[in-house]
């Protein structure tokens, strides 16, 4: 049948309706288990995600729309203040190695995806700490960075290695990147600040 209007409406197509009834009954590892088949990000998301999904929350219609974001920020607490390891699926490794240019939240969403496929990921960053802008350029009253710190275990888990402090400059270096990698993904960014659109 079609999807409820929550998970279309998801950028991730996250199964919320799925994980909000698993936390329901108390079943939160499985809850969280469940959000991170789309997005491993959930303490990320549960804190700075625009939430379209509550949006379009039925439930909206008869009171207000149930708190999705908050939900999932929950999962992610309780998981990192109970001291339990993340749940890492069982991988059937593959020989080709990738490489992926950037580690913001585009570059380790594909590295994640990959690593679970089974693949050789190695992440090249130019900062000496992963998350691109997430960690940089959003202050750390609104996102903790033991959040971000929790969130790059479980990536590492999965069998992904980093490599920080690690410029590639795409003119020089791709041709040696390209010659010990099967593929190599590039999620640079931009790292420009939106402009107001007024003067001075």
């Amino acid at each position: 049948g079609p999807q409820p209007l929550c998970q279309s409406n998801c950028p991730l197509g996250v199964n919320a309706q799925g994980y909000i009834a698993l936390t329901r009954v108390g079943k939160f590892q499985e809850a969280l288990d469940l959000v991170r088949r789309d997005n491993i990000l959930p303490g990320i998301c549960g804190r700075v995600c625009t939430h379209p999904c509550e949006d379009e929350c039925r439930r909206g219609d008869l009171d207000g729309p149930i708190s999705i974001r908050n939900i999932k920020r929950f999962l992610a607490d309780y998981e990192l203040s109970n001291n339990r390891e993340p749940q890492v699926p069982l991988i059937q490794p593959r020989e080709e190695k990738i490489a992926v240019i950037g580690s913001g939240p585009g570059g380790l969403a594909a590295a994640a995806d990959l690593a679970r496929l089974g693949y050789q990921v190695t992440v090249f960053e130019k900062e000496a700490k992963a998350w691109g802008l997430l960690r940089y350029g959003i202050g750390a009253y609104r996102l903790p960075r033991e959040i971000l710190d929790s969130e790059l275990k479980y990536i590492e888990r999965l069998g992904v290695k980093f490599e920080t402090s690690h410029p590639v400059a795409l003119s020089q270096d791709m041709k040696e990147i390209q010659g010990g990698f099967r593929a190599v993904i590039l999620t640079t960014g931009a790292w420009v600040d939106r402009k107001l659109g007024v003067p001075g």
